[in-house]
């Protein structure tokens, strides 16, 4: 399974009237998150400004919040969600139940946080516990701080080189920086150079992410997501298959040894 399509939809503002996306549930990974209508709350200074002689709908903003549940019958895991709202003008033609001196608006909501959160991407099984939880960690922040979650993702990274015995210190105690450490580690296998440039790409989008004016954002984040979800998938799921391959093979048709 790649980077899911429907976090690429939450990372958009999603106007009032769309279907909302349907993430996969991060409990199950078999069913899909469904929503129910978002419920808005209006800030202070909005509402007060409704009385201004120059009031335009485009003023109006607040917070709102949203519920999901898992559509799987044997799952039926809750998400909470919440965010920010504003109006603006509507994209759909066919609106009709907003309209201000003849102009159609619309509700606009941008998703700030998600618990439990979407995953990201999904995790090999064979994958160590350092990269599941590395990965869980990005995804936790993936829509409040995208610079954080792509800083997370570099880290995910670095997790697996200490799980591959990759140092992450000098004798003298003194950190390594990743890209030194993954030079290293593509260096000890001829395989490995294809999959180490992935590994550079994420480190890459990761040092972005640690700047104080990083602008990342969550779908550059998810592009991220992506090159890193095909360099464990190189890793962990490849090579299960490919063994998967020789087993049939070799039998000439499926394997039922006990």
């Amino acid at each position: 399974m790649a980077v899911d399509p429907a976090l690429s939809e939450l990372a958009r503002p999603i106007e009032d009237g769309q279907p909302w996306p349907r993430p996969a549930c991060p409990k199950c990974q078999t069913g899909y998150i469904g929503f129910s209508t978002p419920t808005e709350d209006e800030g202070h200074d909005s509402a007060s400004a409704r009385d201004h002689p120059a009031f335009e709908p485009e003023w109006i903003s607040g917070t709102f919040v949203v519920r999901g549940q898992c559509e799987n019958p044997e799952c039926r895991q809750a998400v909470h969600g919440t965010g920010d709202y504003r109006v603006d003008y509507s994209r759909r033609s066919n609106r009709e139940d907003f309209e201000y001196q003849g102009i159609a608006y619309s509700s606009y909501y941008t998703v700030t946080h998600l618990h439990p959160p979407m995953l990201m991407m999904p995790i090999p099984k064979s994958a160590p516990d350092e990269v599941r939880e590395g990965v869980l960690r990005a995804s936790r922040v993936l829509f409040a701080d995208p610079g954080l979650a792509a800083t997370a993702l570099r880290a995910t990274v670095e997790r697996f080189l200490t799980s591959e015995g990759i140092s992450a210190t000098r004798p003298t105690g003194q950190f390594r920086n990743a890209h030194e450490r993954i030079e290293e580690w593509r260096d000890a296998d001829p395989d490995r150079p294809a999959v180490a440039d992935l590994f550079f790409a994420v480190k890459w989008l990761g040092n972005v992410g640690t700047h104080e004016d990083s602008d990342l954002t969550a779908m550059e984040v998810l592009d991220g997501a992506r090159v890193l979800d095909e360099a464990f998938h190189r890793l962990f799921t490849g090579p299960d298959i490919d063994a998967q391959a020789r087993t049939i093979n070799a039998a000439k048709g499926p394997s039922r040894q006990p």
